[in-house]
Order: structure tokens, then sequence, then C-alpha cells
């Protein structure tokens, strides 16, 4: 892969030795891609490397199955309220890891690039930023193609399958099932507006059921299930 320039966002990073980390970064052309980043030993020129900074590389060169490199990196949006807002911080951290943990490296997914773009701006832009989690998310599922068709039954949403069950919901490391009308709020939220997302009803349990269940509905079509560990400090300063 040889790229003269490359947009991209920032959703992980990992300590490759005391003066470079491997950071992870989503891309529209190519998905999930691995960087190697030399580390500036002055200035603030590291603290562009936080979950969800919006990038542009320039010179970019990767062989099959290595690390990319670049000559050049920049930001491409701001990120003040972002860095500045404990909340908006925590759900910086929250989506990055979600999407770190994931989808597989190499895996174009345009879409859910564009989505997760539009979130980063709303992100910084929006003045209530509560549940931009849950529309972020929501968009991604259906970005994906996973989203099912509206079922009024009562039926609960199998979340391997995709597919509607007369079963009694249970979400767990084994068992997939989701309660009805949380699904149905799933469905709805990709068409509403995000400004309209202040008034969303839920008690901090059905926040939780419903925030994790997309979460899991994601991976178990993707890489698999991972635990996210953000969470909890996203609860936290939400609550």
């Amino acid at each position: 892969m040889i790229a003269p320039s490359l947009k991209a966002v920032v959703i992980g990073a990992n300590p490759y030795s005391d003066s470079s980390k491997i950071v992870k970064v989503f891309t529209h052309e190519y998905g999930v891609v691995p960087i190697f980043v030399r580390l500036q030993k002055k200035g603030g020129a590291n603290a562009i490397w936080h979950p969800l900074s919006f990038v542009e590389f320039t010179d970019v060169r990767k062989k099959d199955g290595g690390m990319a490199t670049y000559k050049k990196v920049e930001r491409v949006g701001k990120a003040i309220e972002t860095l500045k807002d404990p909340k908006r911080t925590a759900v910086a951290f929250f989506i990055a890891e979600v999407m770190e943990k994931s989808l597989a490296e190499g895996v174009p997914l345009e879409e859910v690039y564009s989505v997760l773009v539009d979130g980063l701006e709303k992100l910084e832009d929006s003045g209530n930023v509560a549940n931009l989690h849950f529309y972020v998310l929501a968009r991604i599922v259906e970005a994906m193609g996973l989203m099912p068709e509206e079922n009024t039954s009562g039926y609960s949403l199998h979340l391997e399958t995709g597919e509607w069950h007369d079963a009694s919901p249970m979400l767990s490391r084994t068992s997939y099932l989701l309660r009805n009308d949380l699904a149905q709020l799933m469905i709805k939220i990709p068409g509403m507006e995000f400004d309209t997302m202040g008034g969303l009803s839920l008690n901090q349990k059905d926040r939780k059921e419903l925030l994790l269940a997309m979460v899991m509905f994601i991976q178990l079509h993707h890489a698999g299930l991972r635990e996210i560990k953000s969470y909890e400090v996203l609860e936290t300063i939400f609550s």
C-alpha cells in the first residue's frame, strides 16, 4: 500500500518501545491500519494521538502484513472541547475502544468511516453529548447492514443471527437475546435527528443494556466478543 495522502481517525495505541508506539487508525480506503509512530522528545506533538483524533498522513507506505509508516502527520479537525470536557473525553475513549476491539484490520467499511467522522464532529461541536455514543453505535449497526426490520410481536432480537425469537430476553457472554422494546429503540435511533436525542428516556439499567447490546451486536458479526474497559468510566461520569 502506498498513499500520498491518507485521512484517518485514531482508535487505539500501544507502546512499542520507550520512543515509539503502534497507533491504530480507521481509514475510509483501508479500514483499520496499524501505524508505526516515533514519539517526539520535546513539544506537544505527541498529543495528536488521543482517541478519535482526526488526522491526515502524507507519504504512507505499508507492506503486506506489516505496519504502515508515514513522512508527516497533522490534525484535520479541532478537538478543543473534546479534550477539555471530561464527558466528551469519556465518550471519545468509549467509541474509540469499541472500534478498536470490534473491527479487523484491513477491511474497508466506508459507511462506518463516514458515521465515525460525523460522530467526532458532533462530539466537538454539539452542546449536549450525553447520548452521542448511542447515536453513533446505532448508526454503525445500520451502516454495517445488521439492523433488522421492526417487529412489534414482543419477540426478542437474537444478536448473533439478527433474527427475532419467541424467547425470554437475556444478555450474557453466552446468551444474546435483546428485549423487544430496546431493540425497537435501536432500530429507530438512526432515523432521529441528533439534536432530539436529549429526550431519550431510559433508566440507567436500560441504558447499559442497550449500549452493551449494540457493542455485542457489532462484535459478534466482526472480530468477536471483547470487554470494553472504558464503559465503567463512561457510566460513572454520566451518572
